[in-house]
């Protein structure tokens, strides 16, 4: 996919997979919107901070930020040793 169609999305999430315990959890969310980072305490309340696996994380996230699951993409970033980040993309 194309940056300049990524760009169009509602939140850009980033994320942080642990290898070792094969958590995923929230870094941060960025509204694309309104250019600004939802706060923890945002992210905490909609429960949106930890998940089960990639499944579980395109639902949730599209469930709670009101995103068209068939819009969304992810991509892996960089992997580290212990842990491995990647970008998520809820668009409306």
């Amino acid at each position: 996919m194309r940056t300049k169609t990524l760009n169009n999305a509602k939140f850009i999430i980033e994320v942080e997979s642990n290898k070792n315990t094969k958590e995923i959890k929230t870094v941060s969310i960025f509204d694309n919107r309104s250019q600004e980072y939802l706060t923890d305490e945002y992210i905490n309340e909609r429960n949106i901070k930890h998940f089960l696996d990639i499944n579980d994380l395109k639902e949730t996230l599209n469930w709670n930020l009101n995103g068209d699951s068939s819009k969304y993409q992810f991509k892996w970033g960089q992997s580290g040793k212990n842990i491995s980040e990647g970008l998520a993309y809820v668009f409306e």
